[in-house]
């Protein structure tokens, strides 16, 4: 009997120290050679930014500041990582930049509020993000979005804020914004030019679309919906057409980013508690765990 409590309690240290060393995991992003993954984790008791390799090896911590650093997004060259952080005052969250080894970190906002979710044009010109206001979410300020130059200047917003106006990314031209809003009182899916004109909807339906990121070849779209009774990611044409479920499970699927050849979908799931990070195939075969944690199936 005391051999097989020392083995519970063994069972029991070893699987808090996996949960210690795992954390939650979160926001992935490809880099642009499809060789690395960043994306935010507590796994050391505060939400940094890490940097993995693709199949989830070798992750290394890049940020070492109080609040939570999260939503990185590489440059072309993966050189440079623009992110989000309320690092410096701890209550208005604004878009910093770093090298990829975390290394030489510059504050490029100075707004009151939370600026968020920033992603560089595919010249590497225009950093386009979302801000709010306030950080008190039981107001009714809404999230807009804004374009600025890629060293914080001429920061302009593009959209009124009579809606909340999320999660913005560009065309692989550089011509449109893919993002989503519940401007119908649902979340949908739009897109727009980056000066914030020619608003036009992607397809109309009575769920919540919402996440929207476009295929290295915009012909496809992945998004995260409700439309099956949980948050699942989907996959669809660009113009919204031919709907496909990628993920079911009973966790709470988040974002859909594409790999550069377009093969592979990396994405977060929330469940029982913590966060994950996974990968599959953009035909939704091949799911794996890259942060050691498995989704609940149905």
């Amino acid at each position: 009997m005391k051999a097989i409590l020392i083995v519970v309690v063994l069972l029991s240290l070893s699987t808090q120290a996996q949960q210690q060393r795992t954390g939650n995991n979160m926001f992935p992003q490809w880099s642009h050679d499809g060789k690395k993954i960043a994306f935010t984790s507590d796994r050391d008791g505060d939400p940094e930014i890490y940097l993995m390799n693709a199949d989830g090896s070798n992750p290394v911590r890049l940020t070492h500041a109080r609040g939570r650093d999260a939503h990185p997004y590489f440059s072309r060259d993966g050189r440079r990582i623009v992110f989000q952080s309320p690092r410096a005052n701890g209550e208005d969250t604004n878009i910093y930049v770093m090298n990829s080894d975390g290394a030489n970190v510059t504050q490029l906002t100075n707004l009151k509020g939370f600026a968020g979710v920033p992603v560089y044009s595919p010249d590497e010109k225009l950093i386009v993000f979302q801000w709010r206001e306030t950080n008190d979410f039981r107001d009714d300020k809404k999230w807009r979005i804004c374009v600025m130059n890629a060293d914080g200047s001429h920061l302009r917003v593009i959209t009124t804020g009579e809606a909340n106006d999320q999660v913005p990314n560009w065309s692989r031209d550089g011509k449109r914004l893919l993002f989503f809003s519940d401007r119908t009182g649902k979340d949908q899916i739009y897109t727009m030019k980056p000066d914030g004109s020619d608003v036009r909807q992607v397809a109309a339906t009575r769920f919540n679309d919402n996440a929207a990121f476009w295929s290295p070849d915009n012909r496809k779209i992945a998004f995260t919906s409700d439309r099956d009774g949980s948050s699942e990611i989907y996959v669809m044409d660009a113009n919204g057409k031919n709907v496909r479920r990628l993920t079911n499970t009973r966790d709470t699927e988040r974002g859909g980013i594409w790999s550069a050849d377009g093969k592979r979908i990396v994405f977060s799931s929330d469940g029982n508690g913590s966060s994950g990070i996974y990968i599959i195939d953009a035909d939704g075969s091949n799911l794996a765990s890259l942060t050691g944690r498995n989704l609940s199936g149905r």
